[in-house]
This record gives structure tokens, sequence and C-alpha cells, in this order.
């Protein structure tokens, strides 16, 4: 497939899934932190020095989609990180929202202000709608680095994008190995209602062919549908053994609760970050015939393997808010959480001035930044390395690894392999695994 015809289909698939970051900085040095450990309390912040202002450019309440839990936390991480961890360096974040409202004028106004502003960053930008394109040709003329961006399809090739996964398109792609892994052969697709859908089946058919297995069939949802049960007759009706989701969280969960409603046998693959541990526990029985994938774990995972969740979650509940209390927790706001952490300890181990913080020692500090250290919730990350990921579409996808999640009926199960989004794109089933410290 060409390239022309890749980013075309990713710019439709991305949007689907979503409804689903002067002077030259140093190489980032260890930092005190070790692997995996908590994050130690440092104090609060020096309200007599410089602030870090910042914005993020997230999408709110709307019908299509809601992230209002992931721009809550990110304020809530912000006034955190300020009372415990010493903000950056001493420095307090003054950290803003702008919600985009999934409008692409209300979005691209969103990306002036910033522009027009102090902000030295945005931090944990999640749009994907009609406006995307606006609000990344404004943020890279304005020279913002965009710290934790949740990316759609132009920001996976952006400049300025400093992202730790793929976003909704590597969330999609990675519904496969889940069912192959674990010796599924015949996968049914229930997907959006576009062009483009019979081109991503086709991708999603040659990662099946690698593990002996194929795409039998595809369902459209078209708009307005009410009826979902017939996209499952329908999978169990061409012979399927599982299912992939590339929909909207509304469409995706219809299909699933009609799976159940119908008694359905049928495996399903999914995004985690639609489902908090509680969703999953209103599913009951049905949820062990799901699988997940993430670039983080679930919040409620190991907080033996990973310690720093303790901090997360206590951190993120500390406004009171329902949806960031621990057990409804998605891996949307602990993004938030970890975008604050990235640009707090790049800045902080950059060797630049932090009296003197700009976009430009931003932009130099995350390009020459190299082995992160994010307690091992994603390998050490380099944020300015780049991939070719289908040909350079995913050039800034600098951390390729997706966990591989299930259900047994209590807590999430995440399998020791993690999944490559670049290998298996390629045909590549067998893989190093990424070192974690």
């Amino acid at each position: 497939m060409s390239r022309n015809k890749v980013t075309k289909l990713l710019v439709a698939l991305c949007a689907t899934s979503l409804l689903l970051a002067g002077t030259a900085g140093s190489a980032l040095a260890a930092t005190a932190t070790p692997s995996n450990g908590t994050i130690k309390t440092e104090g609060p912040c020096d309200k007599k020095l410089s602030t870090v202002p910042a914005t993020g450019i997230i999408v709110g309440a709307t019908p299509s989609l809601d992230l209002k839990d992931q721009a809550d936390a990110l304020l809530t991480a912000a006034k955190v990180f300020n009372k415990k961890y010493n903000g950056i360096g001493g420095h307090c974040f003054d950290v803003k929202w702008c919600d985009t409202k999934f409008d692409p004028n209300v979005g691209a106004d969103c990306a002036r202000k910033v522009a027009a502003s102090n902000d030295i960053a945005t931090l944990s930008d999640t749009d994907g709608g009609p406006g995307e394109a606006d609000i990344i040709s404004i943020t890279k003329d304005a020279g913002i680095p965009r710290v934790g961006v949740s990316p759609g399809t132009g920001e996976l090739g952006a400049s300025n994008s400093y992202i730790i996964g793929a976003g909704g398109a590597g969330t999609t792609f990675m519904m496969v190995p889940p069912l192959t892994k674990d010796g599924f052969k015949k996968i049914y697709m229930i997907g959006v209602d576009s062009p483009q859908i019979d081109a991503l089946k086709g991708i999603m058919g040659t990662m099946a062919k690698a593990y002996g297995a194929e795409i039998v069939g595809l369902s459209k949802v078209t708009a307005g549908t009410t009826d979902y049960q017939q996209f499952v007759l329908a999978a169990q009706d061409a012979g399927a053994d599982s299912v992939i989701l590339p929909l909207g969280d509304n469409e995706a969960n219809q299909v699933l609760q009609a799976a159940q409603q119908l008694g359905s046998k049928l495996e399903f693959s999914v995004s985690l970050g639609t489902f908090g541990r509680e969703d999953i526990k209103k599913l009951g029985s049905f949820a062990k015939q799901m699988h997940f994938n993430a670039e983080i774990p679930p919040a409620t995972a190991s907080t033996k393997t990973w310690p720093v969740l303790k901090n997360i979650t206590a951190d993120l509940a500390s406004d009171g808010s329902k949806e960031n209390q621990k057990e409804r927790l998605k891996t949307s706001p602990v993004r938030s959480w970890i975008a604050l952490w990235h640009l707090k300890t790049i800045m902080e181990n950059s060797g630049s001035d932090l009296n003197n913080m700009t976009r430009e020692s931003v932009t130099a500090a995350m390009n020459a930044a190299t082995d992160v250290d994010t307690f091992g919730l994603i390998p050490p990350w380099t944020p300015n390395k780049p991939s070719n990921i289908l040909g350079g579409v995913f050039s800034r996808v600098s951390n390729p690894w997706y966990y591989n999640v299930t259900w047994n009926g209590k807590d999430f199960v995440i399998a020791k392999d993690r999944m490559n989004v670049e290998n298996e794109l390629n045909g590549v089933t067998k893989y190093d695994q990424p070192t974690t410290s």
C-alpha cells in the first residue's frame, strides 16, 4: 500500500478509534528515582519563583468523545506536583485546560490562545477531531512542544509531538495480536462505515496471516444504528471465533452489550482506554471474553510490579472526583500525570536554566533527552527517537510497545510479553522484549 493511501486510511482510523513538547539542553542523565519505584515527596514548590505555564488542549464532554476525566486529572496532578513534588526544580506549574468541544473552530481557537500566551508547552493534548490539522499547524508555527500528546494521525508525524504510543491508530492495529497470540484463527471485524474500512481490513488481515489466522468478514456500523445484535449474529454466521472492534467507544460498548445479551461465546479485542476496573466488573463473567491493549498498564495493576501506581492513583483521586477514583480510573487520566512527570524530570536533568524556561529550551531538552525513566510503565523513553513504522507515517512513535491484557473475573491480568506495533505491522511475530530499566 502506498504511503499516500496509508495516510488517508489513518486519518479516518484515528478519528474512529478516538471516538474509542534557545539554549541546547544536555542529554538527560539518569534520574535519582529508581526504575519502577515510587516518586519521592519533595515538598511544595516556591511561589516566589517564576511559574511554569502550560495548557492541555483536550476535548471535554461531548456526544462524540468525552475526555473530561483526562483534563481534570491534568489539573489535579499539577496541583499535587506543586504541593508534593516541588513543581519543576522549585518552580510551580501553572496549568490550564482549553476544551476543544470536538469543534474545529474551538480547537483552532484553543491553539491560537496557547500560541499567543506565555505557555512553554502543552500537556496531554487530545482532540483527534475535525480541528486536529489546525491545532497541529498553529502549535508547530508557534514552536510549542506538545508533551504527552495522545496523537491523531497528523501528530504521529508532527515534529513538535512527544508521544508515548501510537494513539488510536496503534491501539486499533494492536487489536489483532491479543487474539492471534491466544490461538484464535477466525477473526471478524465490526467497524465504522467508511470508505477506508476495507483497506483497514486488508492491513489487519496481513497481520492475522502471519499467525496463520484470517479475517473472515466485516460488518460496517452505519450512523443511527440501533440494532447491534445483527453484527454479533453476522460474526457467528461467518464462523468467527473472535471479533475486533475498530469503533467509537459508544458503539463498541453497544456491540459488547448485544453480545452479552445473546450469550455469545465470541472473544472481543478492544482498547483498554475505554474501560476502568469498575466498568469491567459490571460486565460480569462476559468480561472474561475480552482482550485489551494499551501503551501503559491499567491503573489498578500490581503495585508490586509498578509501585508508582500507588502515587498516581492517590494523586489523581485527591480532588474527590468520581471519575478519577482508583476503581473507575482509566489509562487516559494516568497519561496526564505521566506528561507532567516527563516535563518535570526532563527539564530538571536538562542542564538548562530553569529560571528562564521557554518553548525553545523545552524543545531542546525534549530533543536531547534519552532513556527517560518512567517507573517501568513504559520502557526507557527517548522522546525524539524516530521510527519508520509504515514508511515513516508513524515517525514520532518513539515507544512502539503495548500491553496485552485480559480479565480473570476479578481483576486485569497482564501478559508477560508486550506487543510491538512496528514488528506486528511488518508481519514479525517473534521479537526481543524491551528492557525496562
